[in-house]
């Protein structure tokens, strides 16, 4: 699957898989990523 240039959305990214989903879609070339995560300061 293509991701460059995609906007995309995760739940759950708060730690675990769906953080490095985040990470993996970044670094696949997504333009965004929309990630829900219930303590965002966790990603500061």
């Amino acid at each position: 699957m293509d991701i460059k240039g995609k906007v995309v959305f995760v739940t759950g990214a708060n730690r675990g898989l769906g953080k490095q989903f985040v990470r993996s879609l970044l670094d696949a070339g997504a333009s965004k990523v929309y990630a829900a995560a219930r303590k965002p300061s966790v990603w500061m």
